[in-house]
């Protein structure tokens, strides 16, 4: 195992790696480097080899043999893409503000961290400095060779900027439509989701937690701060060493405050030991949305922000909720793994957030919103009923929906006072009984079919 400091130093790194990934620059700032790079390299290669006389010699229309040509050629470049770039950070910047004041602040980490949006932004900022180096580069002295190779990989790669450009307004006309943002939340949920359903191939499993557990050493939190991703094998070699167990009490995205319990041991650990633990637990300052619940949450800030009097926007609602189905669907078949055991024999438990949880938080927030407004409740209703029709092999799951769909229908009563309102979603609600009814029976049959006939005796 890893020195504790080393693991400790990993962690850090890998928390820097995520604000890294999801800023504006990740791409821009290496990208610029490159060129500077190439800019020396192109520089040295006029002056030590025959790359531009064999450049004329193979595109003999694109050979420059004035100076002042070459100068107004890249200085044209120059200008124009500098022109391009600040036209295109400006766009950025109008956009992001339009989404953060119209779905949520949020989202933005999903559109700086685009990859594609970063890298045209990288090229143009590169080709500004490899031309601008290229241009440097060129001497007044009659005896100077233009570098033709040089200036012809400038034009090339500020033309590709220029069609570049044409792809980025698409790109970003796109991404900012609601739904191409809800579908890329209710996709990154997906996917945290099928990414927890292989976890049990690598010692995870669903296990009591000891009963002894309230007696057990506390740690303390060392700093303010939310729980992120926990090194769970090195915490369970910790364990191992030390002949104890862990539990950590705080489920992942939690904030802990400084000085409150983060995580208990079985058994006393001096203070040099809890430093080695804390060095796979420690909270991290900021948030990250690279798990299912963080993209769940962003979906019903979407909706709630479409409801609110300035939007006014119930047609966005009704499709945060229909993706809301799909995740909430999938969570339950989603093992809610809170127990791992290395291959040494170290044991962690661990908190989850349950189902009943997610489903309630959801729930109180749609709720708290959309109670007048009679086409998202009956939508909400739609949505409950399917996930009842999903749990149906599940008594714990049904249970969890159907407290929902009981206040669900309090508030429902409550707040829309019109007949006809009224009879609608009564009427909606008894179809979706009989759906679910129907889908029983069938399953019975289904079930009744597939029964294997007993064997045969000699009796028979």
């Amino acid at each position: 195992m890893k020195h504790p400091g080393i693991k400790k130093l990993y962690r850090t790194l890998e928390n820097y790696g995520k604000e890294a990934v999801r800023s504006v620059a990740f791409l821009p700032v290496p990208m610029i480097f490159t060129a500077v790079v190439f800019g020396y390299v192109f520089f040295w290669l006029e002056n030590n080899t025959n790359v531009s006389d064999l450049t004329g010699e193979w595109l003999p229309a694109l050979a420059i043999t004035s100076q002042d040509t070459a100068r107004t050629i890249l200085g044209m470049f120059v200008g124009g893409l500098i022109t391009l770039t600040v036209f295109t950070f400006s766009q950025i910047m109008i956009l992001l503000n339009q989404v953060a004041s119209s779905y949520s602040p949020r989202l933005l980490p999903k559109l700086t961290g685009d990859r594609s949006l970063q890298f045209v932004m990288g090229l143009n900022l590169a080709t500004i400095v490899l031309t601008i180096t290229v241009l440097l580069s060129i001497r007044s002295n009659e005896g100077y060779s233009i570098p033709n190779f040089s200036i012809l990989v400038c034009v090339f790669f500020g033309v590709v900027c220029l069609c570049l450009f044409v792809y980025f307004v698409t790109a970003i006309t796109k991404k900012i439509q609601v739904d191409s943002i809800i579908d890329a939340s209710a996709r990154d949920a997906m996917e945290s989701l099928e990414s927890q359903c292989k976890l049990g191939d690598r010692g995870y499993s669903e296990q009591g937690v000891p009963e002894d557990v309230a007696e057990w050493f506390v740690i303390p939190s060392p700093i303010s701060g939310y729980v992120g991703s926990v090194d769970h094998d090195t915490l369970a070699k910790l364990a191992q060493e030390n002949a104890t167990r862990f539990y950590i009490g705080v489920s992942k995205g939690q904030y802990v405050p400084k000085g409150l319990p983060l995580l208990q041991s079985q058994h006393v650990l001096d203070d040099e030991k809890v430093e080695d633990v804390l060095s796979a637990v420690e909270p991290i300052r900021d948030q990250f949305d690279d798990w299912y619940l963080p993209n769940l949450k962003q979906l019903t800030e979407i909706a709630l922000k479409a409801l609110s009097p300035g939007i006014n926007d119930p047609g966005t609602a009704l499709m945060v909720i229909d993706r809301q189905t799909e995740v909430l669907g999938k969570m339950m078949h989603v093992p809610l793994y809170n127990y791992y055991r290395c291959e040494e024999g170290g044991e962690i438990w661990f908190s989850r957030h349950s189902y009943e949880e997610v489903l309630r938080t959801l729930m109180s927030e749609m709720r708290c919103y959309a109670k007048e407004d009679p086409l998202v409740v009956r939508r909400l209703f739609q949505m409950l009923y399917h996930l009842l029709e999903m749990a149906a092999a599940s008594l714990s799951y049904r249970l969890f929906v159907q407290r929902e769909i009981a206040a669900l229908l309090r508030d429902a009563r409550r707040h829309i006072e019109n007949p006809h309102d009224r009879s609608q979603i009564a009427r909606d609600i008894f179809g979706h009984r009989r759906a679910i009814k129907h889908a029983s029976r069938l399953l019975q049959k289904k079930n009744i079919y597939e029964v294997e006939p007993e064997p045969a005796t000699e009796a028979d």
